[in-house]
C-alpha cells in the first residue's frame, strides 16, 4: 500500500510539475504575443507618423517652389528698374513708376505648420526611432524661422521706407506720375537695392528649405524601405 501510495504519489508531482510548466510557457507565449502585437502597433503608428511627415514637407516643397520663382521674378523686375534709375532714361519713366508701385508685393511662404513642435505636443516624437529624421525636421524649422524674418524684414521695408518714398509720387487711381523726379532720386534707388539684397538672402533661405525637405524625404524613404517596415509596406 505505501508503495502504491508513493507510485501515486510521483506521478500526482510529475503531473503538478507538468501542469505548471505548461501554465509558465503558457504565460510566456502570451507575454510574446502581447509585445508582437504592441511592436507592431507601435511600427504601424511610427510608419503613418513618417508618412504625415513625408506628405505635409512634399506639399512645403511644392508652396517653396512657387514663392523663390515669385522671388526671383521680382528681384528681375527690380533690377531692371534699378538700371533704368542708373541711367536716368526718362523715356521709362511708366514703366519705372509702374516698378515701384510693383515694389508693394513680396514673395511670402506660408508654411502648413510647425512640424517639430506638433511631434513634440502630439507626442508622436517618441515613436519616431530615427534620429537623422528627426535632427533634419528641426534644421528645416530652423531655416523656417530664418525665411519668415527676412520675409518680416521685406514687408517692414515696404512700409517704412518704400510707401513714404512713393507718397505723393503717383496717383494709384489713374498711374499717373506726378512727380517723376522722385522716381529718378537716390533714394528711391537705394530702396531697389536694399530689396534686391533681400531677394537674394530670400532665395538663398528657399534654396536651404528645398534641400532641407529633399534631405527628409530622402531619409523617410530609406527608412520606410528598411527591414523594421517591410511587411508593413508589403
Amino acid at each position: 500500500m505505501q508503495l502504491l501510495s508513493k507510485n501515486k504519489l510521483g506521478k500526482y508531482f510529475i503531473y503538478a510539475i507538468g501542469e505548471i510548466f505548461l501554465v509558465v510557457i503558457g504565460i510566456l507565449i502570451a507575454l510574446w504575443i502581447n509585445n508582437w502585437n504592441n511592436e507592431s502597433i507601435a511600427k504601424k503608428e511610427e510608419e503613418k507618423s513618417y508618412l504625415n511627415i513625408k506628405q505635409q514637407v512634399v506639399d512645403d516643397r511644392k508652396e517653396v517652389v512657387k514663392v523663390k520663382d515669385l522671388n526671383n521674378y521680382y528681384y528681375s523686375i527690380y533690377d531692371y528698374a534699378t538700371k533704368i534709375i542708373i541711367a536716368q532714361d526718362r523715356t521709362k519713366v511708366d514703366s519705372l513708376a509702374l516698378f515701384a508701385m510693383g515694389l508693394s508685393r513680396y514673395s511670402d511662404f506660408n508654411r502648413n505648420g510647425k512640424i517639430y513642435e506638433t511631434l513634440v505636443n502630439s507626442g508622436e516624437l517618441q515613436l519616431l526611432e530615427n534620429t537623422d529624421i528627426t535632427s533634419a525636421i528641426q534644421q528645416l524649422e530652423t531655416t523656417y524661422i530664418y525665411v519668415n524674418k527676412l520675409e518680416d524684414m521685406h514687408w517692414e521695408l515696404i512700409m517704412t521706407e518704400l510707401s513714404p518714398e512713393l507718397k505723393g509720387v503717383i496717383n494709384y487711381a489713374n498711374l499717373q506720375t506726378l512727380q517723376p523726379e522722385k522716381l529718378y532720386s537716390i533714394e528711391l534707388q537705394n530702396i531697389f537695392f536694399e530689396i534686391m539684397g533681400l531677394c537674394k538672402m530670400k532665395d538663398t533661405d528657399y534654396g536651404a528649405a528645398l534641400n532641407d525637405i529633399d534631405t527628409i524625404v530622402g531619409f523617410i524613404d530609406k527608412e520606410l524601405n528598411s527591414s523594421g517596415f517591410e511587411q508593413l509596406n508589403q
